[in-house]
């Protein structure tokens, strides 16, 4: 019996035939993106929801089986950002955000919006404060409701603190929070934390920050210097802090992981 031999051009031809209809089943999506961002609207709610996210990428990856589980993941994953996008479109949220970003109190810079954290933000901030692996990055313990986020704001925002949200210019998206909390024997030395979401990371956010900070540090907090500590598996968020000029200080070391211990002054960096 002769052995079937696979033909390329009959099999681009079925390739074809599947991205006729991806196309037609994302034109088809999208439009019901324009009917949530609507109903959005009209109620004041948000066009990111990550428990809403992170269910449908779990099922994806269920669904799809260990074999297809991680492109599964990362397919859904950028239908869900064009998704955002649209609905970011339809909503006007572009425009939404540039009203943000005249508040008094808006801190920015070119792509990303930073206000004090509220009540209001509850929601998202429970979705980074419940995510182990954000969680280990900073070295804190996962929260288990939305009131213990609400909880963990109004610690963090105590004064001296600074607690900050991150929303990106372009479409509003929440994006993550940034903590500033002198040290108690040195009020001049600041330590920071900056938690992103999964969806906002590796996009060079880090890097567009991290000037911005030392600024809020200096001239919110009068810091002659301030303190980050970086788990060493981190190695895109270290190569960040060092292309700021950060430099390491000593290295914490834990059972189960360590930490980069690094600094970076204030006043070297108004110089520069």
């Amino acid at each position: 019996m002769e052995e079937n031999k696979l033909d390329l051009s009959e099999i681009r031809k079925e390739i074809d035939g599947v991205n006729k209809e991806l196309l037609s089943l994302l034109i088809k999506r999208l439009q019901l993106c324009s009917d949530v961002a609507e109903y959005k609207k009209e109620r004041g709610l948000p066009i990111y929801v990550p428990e809403r996210e992170k269910a449908i990428l779990d099922w994806a990856e269920e669904a799809a089986g260990p074999e297809f589980a991680p492109y599964a993941r990362r397919f859904f994953e950028q239908i869900m950002a064009l998704g955002r996008d649209y609905e970011s479109g339809v909503m006007g949220a572009s425009g939404s955000a540039e009203l943000v970003a005249t508040r008094p109190d808006a801190l920015l810079t070119e792509r990303m919006i930073l206000l004090p954290l509220d009540d209001g933000d509850a929601k998202p901030v429970f979705s980074l404060l419940s995510d182990e692996e954000t969680m280990n990055g900073l070295y804190l313990s996962t929260r288990e409701t939305e009131e213990q986020a609400v909880q963990f704001i109004h610690e963090e925002g105590k004064e001296p603190n600074l607690a900050l949200k991150i929303i990106l210019r372009g479409n509003s998206q929440y994006a993550g929070i940034l903590l500033l909390k002198p040290d108690p024997d040195l009020p001049e030395k600041i330590l920071i934390s900056v938690a992103l979401t999964k969806e906002c990371r590796g996009q060079g956010y880090l890097t567009e920050l991290l000037p911005l900070i030392s600024k809020i540090a200096a001239e919110r907090l009068s810091a002659e210097s301030v303190w980050a500590y970086v788990p060493d598996e981190q190695i895109y968020t270290l190569r960040a802090f060092f292309k700021a000029g950060y430099q390491v200080a000593s290295v914490l070391s834990l059972p189960d992981r360590n930490f980069q211990v690094i600094y970076q002054n204030c006043a070297q960096t108004h110089e520069a």
